[in-house]
């Protein structure tokens, strides 16, 4: 799958693949072993960024952002962070979690959407939504 997207639309997808690691089996568990994310970025114009998800036999998903022009490279940086980790999902990495870290400087990465608790752990978000709100994601 290949697809052009602006930045606006690749936060939100990248934001969606971090939540659905909360319902439904990670990539990583559907293909049962850990992908790969990677990013780049020209500075010439056209800005691009480009965000590849594979292993070592195929590519699965590539996404051009071609709307890069004002964006500063921690954007990409923290979109990347988010990927991987919502790419590795239950199979999260300490070296997932350090990259986020520094992706987002100490900063949270992820608000709980029903109590707005910061968490800059993707585990420990998974699992105050698996445990405080569990009667609520069933609702919703």
């Amino acid at each position: 799958m290949r697809s052009q997207i602006r930045t606006y639309y690749l936060r939100r997808f990248v934001n969606s693949i971090v939540d659905s690691t909360l319902s439904s089996p990670s990539l990583a568990e559907m293909v049962r072993h850990h992908l790969m994310v990677d990013f780049s970025r020209q500075h010439n114009p056209p800005y691009q960024a480009f965000y590849k998800v594979y292993d070592d036999r195929e590519a699965y998903l590539e996404l051009s952002v071609t709307d890069a022009r004002g964006y500063s490279d921690p954007v990409y940086e923290q979109g990347l962070a988010l990927l991987r980790i919502g790419v590795n999902g239950a199979l999260v990495s300490p070296d997932d979690e350090q990259y986020a870290a520094r992706a987002f400087a100490g900063r949270p990465f992820r608000t709980c959407p029903y109590c707005q608790q910061p968490f800059s752990r993707w585990l420990d978000y998974y699992g105050h939504i698996q445990t405080n709100h569990w009667e609520l994601k069933a609702i919703s």
